[in-house]
């Protein structure tokens, strides 16, 4: 007799294996919750930069003025003041300080906080009044617990081309 026929048509039925979903809304969450994390550090670093910076920077001043280059390195971060570093940083410092004289007072001008996989780091930058000459001085600190650790320093006045 006849043989049965079969249908060369897909099975569409739910037979067929689901399709692969993509988990674009964890993603989603998993994003939101880095930057979320990532702006809250930037504002707890604004906010500790706001209040600390100016009082580390008299504390830099103070240690400068009286030529405790040593304390100043002492309390940066460890790699402000490193091996070599040390003695060149010490031999900077002395300059600043034979070039400009004592620091007299100081503005801040300006205030950045930046988040990375190194760490959060504040950037302030001051206009400084010296004895013999104005500066506008750079200082980065990265941000620990509750506390900013030096970890650059950049100073520029006209003083310096005399």
């Amino acid at each position: 007799m006849s043989e049965p026929v079969q249908s060369t048509t897909p099975n569409l039925g739910s037979s067929a294996s689901p399709p692969k979903r993509v988990l674009w809304k964890w993603s989603l969450a998993v994003t939101a919750a880095v930057l979320v994390y990532m702006m809250w550090q930037c504002q707890s670093a604004l906010n500790l930069g706001s209040e600390s910076a100016d009082q580390a920077v008299r504390r830099f001043h103070d240690h400068l003025n009286r030529g405790e280059f040593d304390q100043i390195c002492g309390e940066g971060d460890g790699v402000f003041s490193q091996g070599e570093k040390h003695d060149e940083l010490v031999h900077v410092l002395e300059q600043v300080h034979r070039k400009l004289g004592s620091a007299e007072g100081s503005r801040r001008v300006n205030l950045h906080a930046n988040v990375g996989t190194g760490g959060t780091f504040v950037t302030a930058q001051f206009i400084t009044h010296f004895e013999m000459a104005p500066a506008t001085e750079t200082f980065t600190w990265r941000k620990g617990w509750d506390t900013l650790k030096l970890y650059g320093y950049n100073v520029q006045s006209d003083a310096f081309l005399k």
